[in-house]
């Protein structure tokens, strides 16, 4: 893997994360090209071990593309965590394998971030097959669910202006470098899913503002790289909520959430063992829910230890943070 160090006049790195999206990477590349930006960008790749013709199609992109081939699959947080590290612009910009961004799409998403206060922007994202909202930024429930803000609306115009949003989807995102260094960058250990609303909470603690930028737009090929029915959605979905809230929430509510959590799983036997319905979706499934517990018992040293530096780090409470959390 090429990991030397790049000097870069640039002021934004793009980045692709990649995994097998020989299906939807050259489309995204061309809509990268189209772009303008004044104080420039380059583009980067980081492959995440595909098996397919991805590496390939990049390399023969008629772009300018940095490509980097990671040895093995580490989830998009772990992709995400090494760009930042090895990317020495000031700004990074995230974008999906499967998204193709609209003209003026970098330009726009990078203005907000003149505020000094701004530490990421997050896009409009269109869901490609309708047209309909995929997400204007991520809302995080009491109960420390994230979901798409927006997601299914019709594009009406009541997503058009600009706006504070509590967390930014990692679809397609800009970062400011510095800011999210700041707050311990993304966690790696995450793999994939909560990486993006994890980080966005741990900057809202550092005082930062994440905004919403109505007119850069970008086409989603919603849940084309991942299997949202999938036990390893589930699992990822469960256990990286309970982690993220260990380190960003208050006390109580990671008490509350982890109980909960608990009994839920317990109780789910014991309901078909008296014929109640059960949905039948993944994360209802008691073997995934054991694994979900079982993984969070083992990671609750370095979580609690991650929520000790969370506190040294911050400018605000969680408590004063968490009065920001979707009714």
């Amino acid at each position: 893997m090429d990991r030397s160090p790049v000097a870069d006049a640039a002021a934004a790195t793009v980045v692709v994360v990649s995994w097998n999206g020989a299906g939807f990477i050259s489309d995204c590349l061309d809509s990268l090209a189209s772009q303008e930006f004044a104080d420039g960008f380059t583009t980067w790749v980081i492959d995440n071990a595909s098996t397919d013709q991805t590496a390939e199609l990049v390399t023969r992109h008629p772009s300018s593309v940095r490509l980097i081939r990671l040895e093995r699959n580490v989830g998009f947080a772990g992709a995400a965590a090494l760009v930042l590290q090895e990317a020495s612009t000031p700004y990074v910009v995230l974008v999906n394998q499967d998204a193709v961004a609209a003209p003026g799409w970098l330009a726009a998403l990078l203005e907000p971030l003149d505020s000094p206060d701004v530490a990421a922007v997050t896009s409009k994202v269109l869901l490609a097959a309708d047209g309909r909202l995929n997400n204007t930024g991520v809302l995080v429930a009491p109960d420390g669910y994230g979901r798409d803000r927006g997601f299914g609306d019709p594009d009406d115009g009541r997503y058009a202006v600009p706006e504070d949003v509590f967390a930014f989807s990692g679809t397609a995102a800009a970062i400011r470098a510095s800011a999210a260094r700041s707050v311990g960058s993304f966690d790696a250990s995450l793999f994939m899913y909560y990486e993006d609303t994890d980080l966005s909470w741990r900057l809202q603690l550092g005082g930062w503002r994440i905004r919403y930028a109505p007119l850069a737009v970008v086409r989603h090929l919603h849940a084309a790289s991942s299997d949202v029915r999938s036990a390893a959605f589930a699992f990822y979905n469960e256990r990286n909520r309970l982690l993220m809230l260990v380190k960003c929430a208050p006390i109580l509510l990671v008490v509350r959430e982890v109980l909960r959590f608990t009994a839920i799983t317990v109780a789910l036997p014991v309901r078909r063992m008296f014929g109640v319905q059960v949905p039948a979706a993944q994360q209802f499934r008691t073997a995934v829910r054991l694994h979900v517990l079982a993984a969070l018992i083992g990671r609750l040293p370095s979580g609690l230890a991650a929520r000790r530096t969370v506190s040294r780090l911050a400018r605000k409470s969680r408590r004063e943070v968490a009065r920001q959390l979707a009714g």
